[in-house]
């Protein structure tokens, strides 16, 4: 292999480390510099008996008949004592040639593929995952021998690298999808802002409260309270919060209540720094505002509180009521019911909930988590 080969398979494989979509174009540089007519990047998590492949040389239905069918009949697997990293096995040291031969994984999979000598690198194998990638080629070609073992040991430690890269990337952005989808699950309105003060994140509530409330505005990627002078202390909690405030003494974020629009208590706002640094680019979120809207954080849906503890269809009504700051008189009229009714199903909620008084009623179903 010459260097401009080495080089371009390098590059390839470092570009696939980042991206798990980019391994195609590995696999493929490596399969033309070893004459290959399958390469595939395989995972297998032993726990589950699971798999995934990134290949060429084979298509999608290939692949699942793969994993459905012969990965229980791989001669090559079941002849395998351990999965060593940085191991680098032809076909011929991990069973004899005839054995492969006569088996029905060679003749029903691997033969009529023209994938007929197989080579195979362990790039990973610990705490019940392996990781490895499969190198096939025609008869035509010969089996593979001592110079691509070689090549192979030369290229193994980017390969690891690249792998444990992938690896690093992937269990990040799993990370980073579950913490939004927390976020996004949140009645309190969540967002993210960057060192200029402009927003990075905004979850489903906080979007909700900007469209709907005419107390705060999302405009032009920037957070804005409608009242002038809430609108100045908001971004000044925001310059502190971010580190952008003219005095380096200014207080690093805040709370405050916004004015009232309606008969309704105006959204509470909350704004700090977060732990860490920021990316030297800048766009990296360095601060967060928590917006409380008591109109919204006062439901809770209707199967969690009927689930949690047993409530009847009409109890549930009057326990949303009552989270909403309503007296049992206002349940009544709203629910155009009865005043004996309302404190019928009252007295229901005291028992269901472990409760005696209305305040203590109230508290713990505001306890309740908001999802």
């Amino acid at each position: 292999m010459d260097e401009p080969t080495f080089s371009r398979i390098l590059d390839a494989v470092y570009d696939a480390a980042t991206a798990f979509e980019r391994w195609p174009v590995a696999l493929d540089s490596l399969g033309q510099a070893f004459g290959c007519s399958y390469v595939g990047l395989i995972d297998r998590n032993l726990r589950t008996n699971q798999g995934r492949a990134s290949a060429v040389g084979i298509d999608q239905p290939g692949q699942r008949e793969y994993f459905e069918v012969w990965s229980q009949h791989d001669m090559l697997r079941r002849w395998t004592r351990a999965y060593r990293p940085g191991a680098v096995e032809t076909d011929r040291q991990i069973l004899p040639r005839d054995d492969l031969v006569r088996s029905d994984y060679y003749n029903c999979f691997l033969k009529p593929r023209d994938m007929h000598v197989v080579m195979r690198i362990t790039l990973a194998a610990e705490d019940g995952f392996r990781k490895f990638i499969s190198f096939t080629r025609p008869a035509s070609l010969g089996e593979y021998d001592k110079a691509d073992v070689e090549q192979c040991h030369r290229l193994m430690p980017h390969l690891q690298r690249a792998a444990r890269v992938a690896q690093c990337v992937e269990e990040s952005s799993l990370s980073l999808a579950a913490f939004s989808d927390v976020f996004e699950q949140s009645a309190k309105g969540v967002l993210l802002l960057d060192r200029s003060g402009r927003v990075a994140f905004a979850n489903r509530a906080a979007r909700a409260m900007t469209q709907a409330s005419s107390t705060l505005i999302l405009r032009r990627e920037r957070l804005e309270a409608a009242s002038r002078d809430d609108n100045v202390a908001l971004q000044r909690l925001i310059a502190g919060a971010t580190g952008m405030a003219d005095r380096p003494e200014a207080t690093r974020g805040g709370v405050m209540r916004l004015a009232a629009m309606s008969d309704a208590p105006g959204p509470s706002v909350a704004v700090a720094p977060l732990a860490g640094m920021a990316s030297w680019s800048g766009r990296s979120p360095v601060a967060f505002v928590l917006i409380s809207d008591p109109r919204a954080d006062s439901r809770r849906p209707e199967a969690m509180l009927r689930q949690l503890f047993g409530l009847t269809a009409a109890e549930t009504r009057v326990a949303e009521r009552l989270m909403l700051g309503d007296s049992p008189e206002q349940v009544a009229g709203t629910l155009d019911v009865s005043i004996t009714t309302v404190r019928w199903h009252l007295s229901a909620l005291y028992r269901k909930t472990g409760t005696g008084r209305q305040a203590d009623l109230v508290r713990l179903l505001l306890s309740m988590p908001t999802v």
